[in-house]
């Protein structure tokens, strides 16, 4: 099963599908919602990034805040972190970085940390799961010093796909 989010949603854009709005309920018309990303613990990754919900957060190391491409069915396997309302985000204090919003090219607003448009993984399914951690040899969990997961990714990949690094 993880293979197939992997294969519908790793380097190709598609504007066939909308993105999962991965945020709380949609607010009342005009009401700015914000939305605090957080640090967690994950066995096997250390201290990442999480999304209000307590789920990991990714990012495409193929895209920046300037260049969305994970649109279409990438953005069903790999929802978005949405702010409505025109909101904002922050971060827990203590926590270096940059957090922003830009607009996504369907024109709803996505939270980004350090230049990086932030993601879910579908294939996480409650919090501390990173499942999507190096994914297509792109997808990373970010740490909350502002580094990516990227440096322990054939590491943490081979330990959670049973070795075969998928």
């Amino acid at each position: 099963m993880l293979v197939s989010f992997a294969a519908a949603a790793c380097g190709s854009s598609s504007n066939d599908a909308s993105p999962i709005v991965a945020t709380s309920p949609k607010p009342s018309p005009g009401t700015a919602v914000g939305v605090h990303v957080a640090v967690a613990a994950v066995p096997g990754a250390g201290s990442v990034l999480v999304g209000p919900d307590g789920r990991t957060l990714y990012y495409l190391s193929t895209e920046s805040s300037t260049s969305i491409t994970c649109t279409g069915a990438c953005a069903t396997s790999w929802p978005p972190l949405l702010v409505a309302g025109g909101g904002n985000a922050s971060l827990p204090s203590g926590v270096s970085g940059s957090i922003t919003t830009v607009t996504r090219p369907d024109g709803t607003t996505q939270v980004s940390y350090n230049g990086h448009p932030l993601y879910y993984f579908a294939g996480d399914s409650a919090p501390g799961q990173d499942n999507g951690q190096g994914l297509g040899g792109t997808w990373f969990v970010l740490k909350p010093s502002g580094a990516s997961g990227a440096s322990n990714s054939t590491t943490t990949t081979a330990a959670h796909r049973g070795g075969y690094g998928y």
